[in-house]
Formats: structure tokens, C-alpha cells, sequence
């Protein structure tokens, strides 16, 4: 949604499709979600994306928004992505992922991983899977872009374990098992 690099989206989606083992459509881009801009909070609301997202009446199973806007939740200052606890849809703001601590720039494959790491995080939660306590798994909660650069970008042993078992639950079919 809205102005994302093409290089970003084809990088996400790849490395969604090596890690879920499921086939992933890149669809065509949409105009910025004006719908959920907060005006005072000047961010956009991510549960209205989300909302809106999760009716899509688009055939997929799982949709993923990336979007280049700011994120919030009202309880939250910002979030780096949002998704439906075990709905269909999730969204992800590249806007702080570029960010380092000291206020530059990380360098573009920093950006890259933090933007994958935080698609997998958000499309795993729409497999009902929490945040893992783990410093080893992508499910562990980041909620600063340097976060991201410290966890890995695979899951757990227990959480790829949820994951095949919630495949199950939810009838997914793999292209090889998760």
C-alpha cells in the first residue's frame, strides 16, 4: 500500500515463501490507506488496515500489507507490524526500519532483514502464534527496529513445531512441511 520499493516487496515475498513453504502472490500495489490516517496522531491506525484487509474478498489465505507510513495501535506509540491473531491478514510498516540508534541510516541489507523479520513475525501471528520468550526465534517481541537486528529470522523449535501444527489445524497444504 502506497509508494514501497519493488525490491523490498520481492524480498519479502521470497523469503516468505522459503520460510512458510507456501506459494506467495505478489499483488498489484494500492493506494496509501488514507482511510486510517489519525490526524492526531499524524500515524495511520494499523487495525483499520487490518480490518480492512481481513474483508478482502481477494482468494488468497493470507494477506500481507507493506506499507512505507508510520503504525500504531492506540495503546502503542508506534508498531513496526500489525496482524490478526489467527485472522488473514497482517500488515508491516517499513517507516523506522531504516532507522539506527543514534538517528542515521542502516545500510540497505540491514533494512532488508529487518523488513523480512518482521513480515515473518506478522504472518506467523496470523497462525496463531504468540511471542516466544526465545532470543533465537523471529517470534520474540521487537518493538524497536534495533531489536530486529539481534534475532534471527527463523523460528524456534517450538514454534515450528506450532507452526506445522497449526497448518494442520487450519488444513494448509505446503509445498514441502514447515
Amino acid at each position: 500500500m502506497g509508494a514501497v520499493g519493488d525490491a523490498v516487496l520481492r524480498i519479502i515475498a521470497a523469503n516468505l515463501q522459503a520460510i512458510f513453504h507456501l506459494a506467495v502472490d505478489l499483488l498489484p500495489a494500492r493506494a496509501t490507506p488514507e482511510f486510517a490516517f489519525s490526524e492526531l496522531r499524524r500515524q495511520y491506525h494499523a487495525a483499520l488496515i487490518l480490518n480492512r484487509l481481513g474483508s478482502s474478498r481477494r482468494k488468497q489465505q493470507r494477506l500481507l500489507a507493506v506499507v512505507n507510513v508510520d503504525l500504531f495501535i492506540p495503546i502503542l506509540t508506534h508498531v513496526l507490524g500489525e496482524a490478526q491473531m489467527g485472522g488473514r491478514a497482517a500488515v508491516v510498516s517499513l517507516h523506522r526500519l531504516r532507522e539506527r540508534r543514534d538517528g542515521g541510516r542502516v545500510p540497505l541489507e540491514t533494512f532488508y532483514d529487518r523488513a523480512i523479520k518482521v513480515a515473518v513475525h506478522e504472518v506467523a501471528h496470523t497462525f496463531d502464534l504468540v511471542h516466544c520468550k526465545d532470543r533465537d526465534c523471529v517470534m520474540m517481541l521487537s518493538t524497536t527496529p534495533p531489536d530486529l537486528d539481534e534475532l534471527p529470522m527463523f523460528f524456534c523449535r517450538y514454534c515450528k513445531a506450532f507452526l506445522a501444527e497449526s497448518y494442520r489445524r487450519y488444513g494448509v497444504w505446503t509445498v514441502e512441511k514447515p
